[in-house]
């Protein structure tokens, strides 16, 4: 009976450290957010089409601006439209450091953060 007991919390430890390690990176932040906002239809105003397919997707500089927790990212990558017109997408992003967190407040097309 101690032998299951002990390894049953042995295992119980071993999910909570795993489950806990589950944090995405900054990048994969970024990637996400882009991804999410163009499939959502932020970037339609702006000739992004709703669910255009983004290719050679890259990440460029990402850069703390002086001392106000504020993040520039640049950001290159191409889109195609449902009508196969390719468009190369050049432009940067705008977060906010939070500590552990990042929080985005400004993307390429129009979008509010607040609204979030």
């Amino acid at each position: 009976m101690k032998n299951t007991s002990h390894s049953l919390l042995v295992i119980l430890f071993f999910l909570i450290i795993v489950s806990c390690d589950k944090k995405i990176t900054f990048e994969q932040q970024i990637s996400q957010d882009v991804y999410q906002k163009i499939a959502s239809g932020y970037c339609e105003e702006d000739k992004i089409p709703k669910d255009a397919v983004i290719k050679n997707f890259k990440i460029g500089e990402i850069t703390p601006i002086g001392d106000t927790g504020m993040i520039d990212v640049a950001l290159e990558f191409d889109v195609t439209d449902a009508d196969g017109n390719e468009e190369h997408i050049t432009e940067a992003m705008l977060y906010l450091d939070k500590g552990k967190d990042k929080k985005m407040l400004a993307i390429f097309c129009e979008y509010d953060y607040r609204k979030q």
